[in-house]
């Protein structure tokens, strides 16, 4: 009669490789650290490398944190792939100690890589990694106990990201344990895997085990659905909020119109998109920041600001936001002569056509002149030459339609110009008068009549859509 454990573990891993979609003649990568989920996983792979006709790989990384105890379990990864007949590939991790930060994370940050480079190596298809479905529940509760969000509950899958890939997740550590004695195969023991003060080892060895015994039996696969389920509108989520963000997006800023109407768990997916985006990860920000940041994006407050750790600063102005660390509103000024036919270029992202024209010669260009971003003058009512700048402070201007002046400060806040972007606005200048900023206000110098008959039509062009 077929041992129940060995048919459990075989059949498992067997259905996970058909939905991996691995082919004959791939390379599978399996990360090894002699530890009894990564040992009964390498038997089941070498048990249906034959039938499935994928090669086997084996990548074991000595992080050098436990002595002995470390350089041993390197040794019988060794001893264990050369009876298997199957190519190691080790490495030493002596980075790891002293050091500051979090060692767990900075561990599997180099775990990972190792692997990664390994894998490339060896053009593997998919690197596998022991996570069963005790280590599924453990992440579960780890995260709720954090306050993860949606992504943190959904824990990890089968398959991703990247190509990794975890043919265990259905699996209980005591059937593992079980195939490893019926195949009479051994193992080592990590003696940190027992100690108190970590967290998921409290988890693994008196929470969950009191809450199954005493409150839920069989909740290390209630969790194990729960993740499921939360993998799957995780999954619908950040698909949604991708679509989202790459709609919103202008350069570097996130448009937030009608942000206070959308579902706060899509605002909180599209900002840490966003925030992973400028800022590489999410490393250090936690509930409470991103509830402030939303907050921010959604309040009626038109501008506000918050600072984030590692020196990272959230802005909000109007209708957009940026983040990065150290922001601040780079002014490079510029003065240049405008050409009065032709193009004239500046460093803002801008550039000005113009075309002289008889009044009633229509347009070379194609200016439409209920275009904010196109203006036209009397061209012998200016006076020449006239200047493409930076705004100044003070700088006012002589509005079209009106009777005395505005400051051009005003007016950008009138139409909602991000403060940071109105030092590197052009200015269409005659002398050192204002007389056109475009997209925002023409004056009223130089406006066509009944007597002009040449007229310099003007339309400023952006390069990259600016904030605004």
């Amino acid at each position: 009669m077929a041992k129940r454990a060995s048919f459990a573990i075989i059949r498992a891993v067997e259905a996970a490789l058909r939905r991996s979609s691995t082919g004959r003649g791939d390379i599978i990568l399996a990360a090894v650290s002699g530890g009894a989920d990564s040992v009964s996983m390498l038997h089941a792979l070498c048990t249906l490398r034959g039938t499935r006709g994928f090669r086997l790989a084996v990548a074991h990384l000595n992080h050098c944190l436990r002595g002995a105890e470390s350089d041993r379990d390197e040794e019988f990864v060794r001893a264990l792939c050369e009876r298997l007949g199957i190519d190691l590939f080790v490495e030493r991790a002596d980075q790891l100690r002293g050091g500051g930060g979090n060692l767990e994370e900075r561990a599997r940050e180099i775990r990972y890589a190792f692997l990664n480079r390994v894998a490339d190596r060896v053009r593997a298809a998919l690197i596998a990694v022991a996570h069963q479905a005790d280590d599924q529940a453990e992440t579960v509760l780890m995260h709720l106990f954090r306050g993860a969000s949606l992504g943190g509950l959904s824990a990890m899958a089968e398959c991703g990201p990247g190509r990794l890939f975890r043919p265990l997740l259905g699996l209980r550590r005591s059937v593992l344990l079980d195939y490893l004695h019926e195949i009479c195969a051994p193992w080592v023991e990590d003696s940190t895997n027992t100690e108190s003060f970590s967290l998921r080892n409290r988890i693994r060895h008196d929470l969950l085990p009191a809450l199954e015994r005493d409150y839920a039996p069989g909740l290390t696969f209630k969790l194990e659905a729960v993740a499921t389920d939360m993998s799957a509108w995780n999954e619908f989520a950040e698909r949604t909020a991708q679509d989202e963000l790459a709609r919103r997006l202008r350069g570097g800023a996130l448009g937030i119109k009608d942000f206070a109407e959308l579902p706060a768990v899509l605002v909180n997916a599209i900002l840490r998109h966003f925030l992973r985006q400028r800022l590489g990860n999410l490393r250090g920000l936690g509930r409470a920041h991103l509830d402030a940041i939303r907050q921010l994006c959604c309040g009626s407050n038109p501008s506000g600001r918050i600072k984030l750790p590692g020196g990272v600063e959230f802005r909000r102005e109007y209708g957009f936001v940026i983040v990065g660390r150290d922001i601040k509103s780079v002014r490079q000024p510029f003065a240049i002569p405008l050409a009065l036919s032709g193009e004239t270029l500046t460093s803002c992202g801008f550039h000005i056509t113009a075309e002289v024209r008889p009044l009633h010669e229509p347009p070379s260009n194609g200016l439409r002149l209920t275009d904010p971003m196109s203006a036209i003058f009397d061209i012998d009512a200016l006076t020449l030459p006239l200047w493409l700048r930076t705004f100044n402070a003070g700088d006012r201007i002589r509005p079209l339609g009106m009777t005395g002046t505005r400051k051009l400060q005003d007016v950008f806040v009138d139409r909602k110009l991000p403060r940071a972007a109105r030092s590197r606005w052009p200015i269409v200048a005659s002398i050192d008068e204002p007389i056109w900023a475009p997209g925002m206000l023409r004056s009223r110098v130089a406006t066509v009549t009944a007597s002009t008959r040449k007229v310099l039509l003007l339309t400023a062009h952006r390069e990259n859509e600016p904030i605004a």
